[in-house]
């Protein structure tokens, strides 16, 4: 695989990951049409999410005995080639598809990051590894903003049964098509069997046994509930708490969806200059807290280049931890074993994404969204003392170049 070059390989994991969050996040923006087009409440919206991660953790937790049987990167083409499949049944026009099709997205979905970072350990050492990995985590706001940008002009153009049907057949051609022409697809070594059992839980089995992985897992759960509470609250916490109409908002989340990305390579280049993963991850845990705090201390009277600051700084942190953490992850365990430590370590993430805006929600309506984000910081540093917790006795570490 070392023929083809890092460049080859960051794109043929990244290419997987932005299609496959383009389709995801593709109801949720037609999310208004799609209730409306089947008589179903609007609230109904609210439950795509949870039905949807659940299902991407199931599909997480399959990948470890894919990988072995099928190749990381055939497996992760085999994915956006069922998941347009899966998007084009999302429009054939009734309830029963939709469970499915969600059902199906989601276990395409899963498979994902911790196949890309076996495909990524299997491959020559690269220099700068959390910033290579923090590169390629930009699929997923990329894919976000492919959503908003495609979908919604198909939708006007014809209407949503056909504009679901044109974008999941054409993302199953593209798979289709990149997979066959890709050299370093086309050409992918066996991967190396694991040498733990590939069972469907033995991604669990080696978080338990490794507390180094379990400490930064538990980690990524406060830092994936950050994320999402800032990407899916952060307009109602300005419309709601200080006064921002519609417009402003929307501009501060954008402006804070713009910081998530360059939050996510400054973070990289940061980790890979100072040569200490777990010490930048827990910084990073600090900065969230720190923009938690600046968030605590905004009023209605705040000016907006303020505001602009903070939303800044809340997308750089909570949204640019992902990278270092994969990277994290990567060195802490011997390279067989790096699929099945990003799919063990995926499920705490997922449980913060999941559990943390409901929660946040509750929080806020009981003490007020300035108390909440001061209690989120409170979190944040708990995250901080988890990844800088001192490394398993004797855990065995994935040898990487200087970086």
């Amino acid at each position: 695989m070392s023929r083809h070059g890092p460049s080859a390989l960051l794109f043929a994991t990244m290419y997987p990951q932005t299609v496959m969050s383009m389709m995801v996040l593709t109801p949720p923006v037609v999310a208004e049409q799609v209730t409306a087009a089947y008589g179903l409440p609007a609230e109904t919206a609210g439950l795509y999410a949870a039905v949807s991660y659940f299902f991407v953790a199931v599909g997480a937790l399959s990948t470890a005995s894919l990988i072995s049987r099928v190749g990381p990167l055939r497996l992760s083409f085999a994915c956006i080639v069922a998941g347009g499949l899966a998007l084009a049944i999302f429009g054939l026009g009734s309830f029963a598809w939709v469970v499915l099709a969600t059902v199906l997205m989601g276990l395409c979905y899963g498979p994902l990051t911790p196949a890309s970072q076996q495909a990524i350990a299997n491959a020559d050492p690269i220099a700068n590894i959390a910033l290579f990995l923090s590169v390629r985590q930009t699929a997923v706001p990329l894919g976000g903003m492919l959503a908003g940008l495609i979908v919604p002009a198909l939708v006007v153009r014809s209407n949503l049964e056909t504009a679901l049907l044109v974008l999941g057949l054409g993302v199953t051609l593209s798979g289709l098509l990149a997979g066959s022409l890709l050299g370093v697809v086309r050409h992918e070594p066996r991967a190396p069997r694991a040498p733990v059992r590939a069972g469907f839980f033995a991604p669990l089995r080696l978080m338990l046994t490794h507390r180094s992985l379990l400490a930064i897992s538990f980690a990524s759960t406060v830092y994936g509930a950050l994320q999402l509470v800032v990407s899916s609250l952060l307009v109602v916490f300005l419309m709601r708490e200080l006064g921002r109409d519609l417009v402003t908002a929307g501009l501060m989340l954008g402006i804070s969806q713009a910081a998530a990305v360059i939050g996510r390579i400054g973070w990289g280049f940061v980790a890979d200059r100072v040569g200490r993963l777990r010490g930048t991850l827990g910084a990073i845990g600090l900065g969230m807290a720190g923009a938690c705090t600046a968030a605590w201390l905004l009023t209605p009277a705040s000016p907006d280049p303020v505001v602009a600051l903070v939303a800044f700084l809340l997308g750089a942190t909570t949204s640019g931890w992902n990278g270092v953490f994969l990277a994290s992850l990567m060195q802490a365990v011997p390279t067989a074993q790096a699929g099945f430590a990003a799919s063990g370590a995926l499920l705490f993430s997922y449980l913060g994404i999941v559990l943390g805006p409901p929660l946040f929600g509750a929080l806020a309506a009981f003490i007020g969204f300035p108390a909440a984000f001061l209690l989120l910081g409170v979190l944040a540093v708990g995250g901080t003392a988890l990844c800088w917790l001192p490394p398993s006795p004797g855990a065995p570490r994935r040898q990487i170049v200087d970086i």
